[in-house]
C-alpha cells in the first residue's frame, strides 16, 4: 500500500465517524497541513471529532493538534474566536459549590460574567485549579463529602520527613482527582524571609534547601494523581504588605540562591513523570510584586530562570498583577488571573501584536491538555462535573492530617510535664478563636481517662475605650496625627488594638509601639499588651495615611477574673493560644493576640501551667520562665476557618499530651526573642515592609544570602528557640561513623555520607522516627553564608503494627544515608547555568539544631561532639576523602 492509498483509507475512516447529516471531515481527501482545521462545519457532537480518536491523536504532534482545534474557531465561529481564546487563557473566581479558579469565563459588562462554551463544543475541557497548600482550599465546611484542610505546609515542615510530604502528596492529589479538578496549586515554595509573613503557614518555612526537599517529595506524588501541578509563586514573594506594587531589589546570586532555589530541587519531583512521554505537567504560578522593576510575571531574569532550570510548562499570572494583557501574553504567560477581564469594546481595541500573543496562548493552553490526556470524548463532561468524597476517603483524609499533626508538632519546652499525669483535673483556658478545639480537645482526652474541663473566654474585642474619638480618613498623600492621653482607671492588664489598613503608627510616651507600614488588603487587627496601675498616664500618638485607624484600649480585668475562678478547682492549666496571620497583611508584632500574654502570665502565677500553640508561625513568649511545658500544634488556615479544621485534629493533639504519641517535629523557622531583633524588626525597614514601595533583599547580611538562622547569628540577635530545635522523649543524636564515611562514590555535583543515628527508648515509646540534621560550611571563596543547611534524612527507629511492637531498647543505625548535592548546598553559576560546589573545602556538620551546628563549627574537637563533624575538599569526584574534623584553618 502506498501513502496516497493510506492517506485515502484514513480519510475515509474519519468520514464514516460522522453522525448523518453534513459531514465535519473537510472535503479535501488528504490533510497535508497538519496544521489545519480537519472538519468544514461546527460539529453537533463531541464525540465525532476527529482528534477524539486516539488513533489521530497520534498521528500528530499536542501543538499540532492545538492549532488545528484553534483554527477551526477561527474559521468556524470567528465572530466568537477572540472572545473564546481569551476565555479559555483567563482565570478567575467562580461562585458556587464546586469551583473556585476555572477559565472560559468572559466578563462582558459590569460584574457579570458569561461562559464561553466554543472550545467546550470542539472537545476541549476547561481547566479548574484549586488551591493546595493546606488542602484544597476552596471548600473547608465541616461536611464528610468535602476535601480534606491539613495542617499547615510550616507544620508539614516541621516534620522534616520527605516521606511525610509524600504522604501528603497521596491524599491531597487522590482528592483532587476524585473532585474533578484538573489542577492542583500546591506547594507554596516560597522563603519565610520575615516572621511576620502573613502567610507564612502556607511555607515550609525559613531554608530553601528544607523548602525544596519537602516540596519535591510533595510534588512526586502529586503529579502522578493530577494532571496539572502548580508550582507557587515564583519569584521572591515574601510579605503581603503593599505585596501588588511592591518592587524587590536582588541580585541574580541572591535570587538564585534563596528564592528560587526551591524551585529548582522541588521541579526534580516531577522529572520522571515529565520524561514519561509528558502524560502530567508542571505549572509555574509568577507572584506578586516587581523583581528589579519589572512585573515578575514579565521579568526577563524569571523567564531566564525557568529556561535555566528546564522548565516548559504553562505559566500562570496571580491576582491582579498590574498589566495589561498584552504584555503578559507577550511574555509568554498563558493564563491570565486579572480583577477585571475585557469587555466586548475593549477587545476591539487590541493590538495585532496581543491578538496574536492570545492566539498562541490559546494554542498552548490546548497543547497542554492534549499533552495530558484531557481531550477525550468525555474530558468535557468529566471536567464540568461536580463531585464529592465518599465517607470512607473523606475518613482517610482526616487519618492522613491525624498523622502528619503526631509528626509535626514541636516540643519547645518540658518540665517533666509531659507526658500529662492522669491524676487530679486539668483545666484548658481559651480564646473564642478555638472554641471548637477546646471542647474537641477536652472530650479528646476525657476518652483517654484525664479529669478535663473547657473553658473559653470572652475579651470585649468589640468595645473598648477610643482615647482619640472620632477621626477622619486620610487621603493617602498627606498624613492624618491625633494625640491623646490616657489614664489608667485601675491597675491591671490592657491591651491596644488598632485596627488598620496600613501605613499607621501608634506611639505610646513617645515610643513606637505599633507600627504599620505599608498597604494591607483589608482592616487587619494589630495587638499590644501592657500592665498600668491606677491613675497612671500614657501619652497617645497616632497619624496614619489611608482610612483611619480603629483605636481601642481594652481591660483585661473582668477576662482575667473569669479565668481566675475557673482554675480554682483545678490542678493544672494549659492554655491554648492562638494567632492570626493570613493573606492580604502581615502581622506587625510576634505577640499573641487578644491580650494572651496576661492570661498566660496570670494562670502561671496561679496553678502549674503549661502553653498549647496554634501559631501561624513564630511568637514571642515573655512568660517562657513561667510555665512547665510549651507545645507548638500549629494553626493551619490562620483565619476564621482555622477552629473547625484544627477540631479535627484533637485526636492527634490528645495523643500527643499523654504520651500515647512521642513528639518529634523540629522547629522549620527560627523562634526570635523579640520582634525587634529579629529580620521584621523596626530598624530593618529596607528589608521589611520597604521604603516608598521597594524592598531592597540585598541588604540581609551576606548582600541578601544571610537568611533565616545565618541572619540571627551574624546579628547576634538572642534566639528563643533555633531552626530545627525540638524536644523528645527518648535520649538522640547522630554521628558519622569511625569508619566507612562514604556511601557512594562523590561526583562533581553529589556526596554522600554515612550518618549514624542513636536513640535510646523507654518502653512507653510505641512510634520514633528520628531526624538527622546535616549542616555544611562552605568555603569563604564561595560568598555563601557561613552555614547551610545540607540535607535532612529520617530514620525509623520503632514502629507499632497492630499489637506488636519492635521493642529494643536501642535504636543504632549505620546505614542511613546522607546526600548532600550541589542543587542543595552549592551555588548558582550563572555562565554554566547550574548550581555547582565552589572549588575548597567543606564542613559537614551533624546537629541537634542551627545553633548547637554554629557551636560545633567553632569547637569541633571539644564537647560531645567529637564525631560530628567531617571535611572534603572540592571539586568532588571519585578520588575524594572525606576526613574527620573542621576543614583547617
Amino acid at each position: 500500500m502506498n501513502a496516497v492509498h493510506r492517506q485515502l483509507l484514513i480519510a475515509l475512516a474519519l468520514t464514516l465517524c460522522v453522525l448523518a447529516g453534513t459531514p465535519l471531515i473537510s472535503s479535501a481527501v488528504v490533510q497535508p497541513d497538519p496544521n489545519a482545521c480537519p472538519i468544514n462545519t461546527w460539529p453537533s457532537s463531541v464525540a465525532n471529532l476527529p482528534w477524539m480518536q486516539q488513533s489521530y491523536q497520534d498521528r500528530y504532534s499536542p501543538e499540532q493538534l492545538a492549532t488545528q482545534v484553534v483554527n477551526c474557531e477561527e474559521q468556524l465561529h470567528p465572530s466568537e474566536a477572540l472572545a473564546s481564546e481569551i476565555a479559555l487563557t483567563t482565570l478567575r473566581f467562580v461562585t458556587g459549590t464546586q469551583w473556585q479558579n476555572q477559565n472560559n469565563w468572559l466578563t462582558l459588562t459590569g460584574p457579570k460574567y458569561r461562559y464561553m462554551p466554543d472550545f467546550n463544543s470542539l472537545g476541549i475541557p476547561s481547566i479548574t485549579l484549586e488551591d493546595g497548600p493546606i488542602g484544597i482550599r476552596y471548600q473547608r465546611a465541616n461536611a464528610a463529602s468535602l476535601p480534606t484542610t491539613f495542617s499547615n505546609q510550616l507544620s508539614l515542615a516541621a516534620t522534616m520527613d520527605p516521606s511525610v510530604a509524600a504522604a501528603y502528596g497521596e491524599q491531597l492529589g487522590t482528592e483532587t482527582s476524585l473532585l474533578n479538578y484538573q489542577g492542583i496549586q500546591a506547594p507554596n515554595l516560597n522563603i519565610a524571609r520575615i516572621p511576620t509573613w502573613g502567610r507564612i503557614s502556607e511555607t515550609f518555612g525559613e531554608n530553601p534547601t528544607l523548602a525544596g526537599i519537602m516540596g519535591q517529595a510533595e510534588v512526586n506524588r502529586l503529579i502522578d494523581k493530577v494532571p496539572f501541578v502548580v508550582l507557587k509563586h515564583f519569584g521572591a514573594y515574601g510579605q503581603e504588605n503593599s505585596r501588588r506594587i511592591l518592587n524587590q531589589i536582588v541580585s541574580d546570586k541572591v535570587l538564585y540562591d534563596n528564592y528560587l532555589r526551591p524551585f529548582a530541587i522541588a521541579q526534580q519531583g516531577a522529572a520522571s513523570a515529565l520524561a514519561d512521554g509528558r502524560k502530567h505537567d508542571l505549572l509555574m504560578m509568577c507572584s506578586y510584586g516587581d523583581i528589579n522593576n519589572a512585573q515578575s510575571c514579565k521579568s526577563r531574569t524569571l523567564l531566564s530562570a525557568m529556561a535555566n532550570f528546564g522548565f516548559t510548562g504553562l505559566v500562570r499570572s496571580d491576582l491582579d498583577v498590574r498589566e495589561g494583557i498584552g504584555s503578559l501574553y507577550s511574555a509568554s504567560v498563558s493564563l491570565i488571573k486579572p480583577q477585571v477581564a475585557l469587555s466586548n469594546a475593549a477587545m476591539e481595541l487590541l493590538s495585532p501584536q496581543t491578538k496574536q500573543g492570545i492566539h498562541k496562548a490559546a494554542i498552548k493552553v490546548i497543547s497542554e491538555m492534549f499533552r495530558t490526556s484531557l481531550v477525550t470524548p468525555t474530558g468535557v463532561r468529566d471536567s464540568n462535573l461536580g463531585a464529592t468524597l465518599s465517607t470512607s476517603m473523606h475518613n482517610q483524609g482526616i487519618r492522613v492530617a491525624n498523622d502528619i499533626e503526631r509528626r509535626a508538632a514541636v516540643l519547645l519546652k518540658n518540665n517533666g510535664v509531659f507526658p500529662l499525669a492522669k491524676s487530679g483535673s486539668t483545666l484548658l483556658l481559651t480564646m473564642p478563636d478555638l472554641n471548637g478545639t477546646c471542647r474537641a480537645l477536652a472530650t479528646s482526652m476525657s476518652q483517654q481517662g484525664y479529669n478535663t474541663a473547657c473553658r473559653v473566654l470572652n475579651p470585649p474585642l468589640s468595645g473598648g475605650f477610643k482615647p482619640f474619638g472620632k477621626i477622619a480618613n486620610a487621603n493617602g498623600k498627606i498624613r492624618k496625627e491625633a494625640s491623646a492621653v490616657w489614664v489608667a482607671p485601675r491597675t491591671g492588664d490592657y491591651f491596644f488594638q488598632q485596627q488598620t489598613t496600613g501605613n499607621s503608627e501608634l506611639k505610646v510616651n513617645g515610643v513606637r509601639t505599633i507600627v504599620v507600614n505599608g498597604n494591607s488588603e483589608f482592616p487587619y487587627p494589630n495587638f499590644t499588651s501592657f500592665r498600668a496601675t491606677a491613675g497612671q498616664s500614657l501619652s497617645l500618638h497616632l497619624s496614619w495615611l489611608q482610612k483611619a485607624p480603629n483605636f481601642t484600649i481594652t481591660s483585661m480585668g473582668s477576662t482575667l477574673n473569669t479565668a481566675l475562678d475557673a482554675m480554682k478547682s483545678a490542678t493544672r492549666v494549659i492554655v491554648m493560644a492562638n494567632d492570626v496571620g493570613r493573606e492580604g497583611a502581615d502581622r506587625s508584632t510576634l505577640e499573641l493576640p487578644y491580650g494572651y500574654d496576661a492570661l498566660i502570665k496570670v494562670a502561671a502565677a496561679t496553678k502549674p501551667t503549661s502553653v498549647a500553640l496554634f501559631t501561624t508561625g513564630p511568637v514571642t513568649m515573655p512568660w517562657i520562665s513561667s510555665v512547665n511545658g510549651v507545645f507548638e500544634f500549629w494553626n493551619g488556615p490562620g483565619d476564621a476557618t482555622a477552629d473547625s479544621s484544627i477540631a479535627r485534629l484533637t485526636p492527634a493533639i490528645a495523643d500527643l499530651i499523654s504520651g500515647v504519641t512521642t513528639p518529634m517535629g523540629h522547629l522549620p523557622i527560627t523562634f526570635p526573642v523579640a520582634t525587634a531583633t529579629s529580620p521584621s524588626g523596626f530598624n530593618n525597614q529596607a528589608f521589611w515592609p520597604g521604603i516608598k514601595d521597594a524592598v531592597n533583599l540585598n541588604s540581609a547580611p551576606n548582600g541578601g544570602l544571610g537568611l533565616g538562622f545565618n541572619w540571627y547569628q551574624s546579628a547576634s540577635w538572642p534566639v528563643l528557640f533555633p531552626f530545627g530545635f525540638g524536644l523528645t522523649y527518648p535520649t538522640t543524636d547522630s554521628t558519622f561513623p569511625a569508619s566507612s564515611v562514604s556511601c557512594a562514590t562523590a561526583t562533581a555535583t553529589s556526596l554522600c555520607l554515612r550518618v549514624q543515628p542513636r536513640v535510646t527508648m523507654g518502653d512507653a515509646v510505641k512510634n520514633f522516627t528520628t531526624i538527622s540534621q546535616l549542616y555544611v560550611a562552605p568555603p569563604a571563596s564561595s560568598g555563601q553564608p557561613k552555614l547551610l543547611l545540607g540535607t535532612v534524612t529520617a530514620t525509623q527507629c520503632r514502629t507499632t503494627t497492630g499489637s506488636l511492637t519492635t521493642n529494643a531498647g536501642v535504636c543504632v543505625s549505620g546505614s542511613t544515608n546522607a546526600t548532600v548535592t550541589a542543587l542543595q548546598s552549592g551555588s548558582w553559576n550563572s555562565a554554566n547555568r547550574q548550581y555547582q560546589f565552589a572549588p575548597g573545602c567543606y564542613s559537614f556538620i551533624l546537629a541537634d539544631h542551627a545553633r548547637d551546628a554554629f557551636e560545633i563549627l567553632a569547637s569541633p574537637r571539644q564537647g560531645s561532639h567529637p564525631s560530628a563533624i567531617v571535611h572534603a575538599t572540592a571539586p568532588f569526584s571519585a578520588s575524594t576523602e572525606i576526613t574527620a574534623g573542621a576543614c583547617p584553618a
